[in-house]
């Protein structure tokens, strides 16, 4: 999953970005098991910053870059596409890229 924040993809919804900033980009683990728990790491990345949270928590963990809205705005992500998160996790087969 990549939130798309270039250029194009803003002058179509009418933003004008004056300052050129690096696309945003959310990756997430596989399923991990932690304690005994199921758990997904996510990580967001904009450039050199990044944000890095898990599910089921829905939480930022650490980050560097963000402002405290944007963090605010990552934990609500994972908290309303969670389900969607969960899909994308179950097909990252971890032992195949392990080995690349």
């Amino acid at each position: 999953m990549n939130f798309n924040t270039s250029d194009a993809a803003n002058n179509k919804r009418g933003f004008q970005d004056t300052e050129k900033k690096p696309a945003m980009q959310m990756i997430c683990s596989g399923i991990l098991r932690k304690n005994g728990e199921k758990i997904i790491y996510v990580r967001f990345e904009r450039g050199r910053d990044f944000a890095e949270g898990s599910l089921p928590a829905a939480r930022i963990t650490s980050h560097q870059g963000f402002s405290p809205d944007e963090i605010a705005q990552f934990e609500e992500y994972m908290s309303e596409n969670r389900f969607e998160i969960i899909e994308q996790a179950k097909s990252v087969n971890l032992m195949k890229n392990f080995m690349k």
